[in-house]
């Protein structure tokens, strides 16, 4: 995937997000012109992220080696688009499917601390947030402690998403 269709992708936000940040996002794609899908990149790599809601409660998987509660998400691979991800990693992650179109509400820059049980530097991670939507009512083996909380509940980071599900 070309920088410039993640750069579009990006400013699609505009209005939507702060324009100091999609400014500083595509001035940062813009300075590479290495792949960041995979995790071949030891510096930046390309992730991507679920929002999915049921009953006004928001999907979070409980991150294995950080150990917090986290939105459903993983590392864009080299066949596919940052939509695609979201979608395999809701899957794989929750047991659940999800519709393979969403919209794009979030793209965020993360500092991933080093992970010394898997030998990976401390990095960053350009994660892209979709809003989908799940398609089927009783899970597949999820690989990860799911959890689905209310606004109050989540982690604070989050919980401006919920006024997505308003209405």
């Amino acid at each position: 995937m070309a920088h410039d269709q993640l750069i579009r992708q990006i400013q699609s936000l505009a209005g939507k997000v702060e324009q100091q940040k999609i400014n500083q996002l595509c001035m940062l794609l813009k300075a590479t012109d290495e792949e960041l899908r995979g995790k071949q990149n030891p510096k930046l790599q390309l992730s991507a992220s679920a929002l999915v809601f049921e009953n006004k409660r928001l999907f979070f998987i409980l991150h294995p080696y950080q150990k917090e509660l986290l939105l459903p998400a993983g590392h864009v691979e080299l066949n596919e688009t940052p939509l695609q991800a979201a979608v395999r990693e809701f899957h794989e992650e929750t047991g659940f499917s999800a519709k393979e179109t969403g919209d794009l509400i979030d793209v965020n820059l993360i500092n991933i601390p080093e992970n010394r049980v898997k030998n990976e530097p401390a990095h960053q991670h350009l994660d892209f947030r979709y809003r989908l939507f799940k398609t089927d009512k009783k899970p597949a083996r999820a690989e990860l402690p799911v959890s689905l909380l209310k606004k109050e509940d989540a982690p604070v980071e989050f919980q401006g998403y919920y006024e997505l599900e308003k209405g």
